[in-house]
């Protein structure tokens, strides 16, 4: 399941990067060694907005708010969510993808200002 949810955040980076941050960026004239500061920028931006989106309506939806202690009452025989493993799933192959990531794009020197 990792390994599949891993693939589907290579292609939603991909469509982020394709439709929207290199559309922004090339509107905004910035120079080559910025655009790669601004592309990755740019995807924390849409990661961390999302993340913080879907923990917050977690957090709000299953009365953790209310009441902290909901988190370990009846641990380890409570179910969780299915919506929230998906979340924890999510977060989890988002940072795996960011491995293979990192070692394909190696810093050039002509990016370094």
């Amino acid at each position: 399941a990792i390994f599949f949810y891993s693939l589907v955040c290579i292609i939603i980076h991909a469509v982020v990067q394709e439709y929207g941050l290199d559309k922004l960026s090339k509107r905004l004239h910035l120079p080559r060694f910025n655009q790669s500061k601004f592309n990755e920028s740019g995807q924390l931006l849409f990661f961390y907005a999302l993340s913080a989106y879907w923990a917050i309506y977690a957090l709000i939806n299953e009365g953790y708010l209310t009441s902290l202690d909901g988190l370990w009452t009846g641990y380890p025989h409570i179910v969780m969510p299915f919506w929230i493993k998906v979340l924890f799933i999510i977060q989890i192959s988002y940072w795996l993808h960011n491995y293979p990531e990192l070692y394909f794009q190696k810093v050039k020197k002509s990016e370094i200002p």
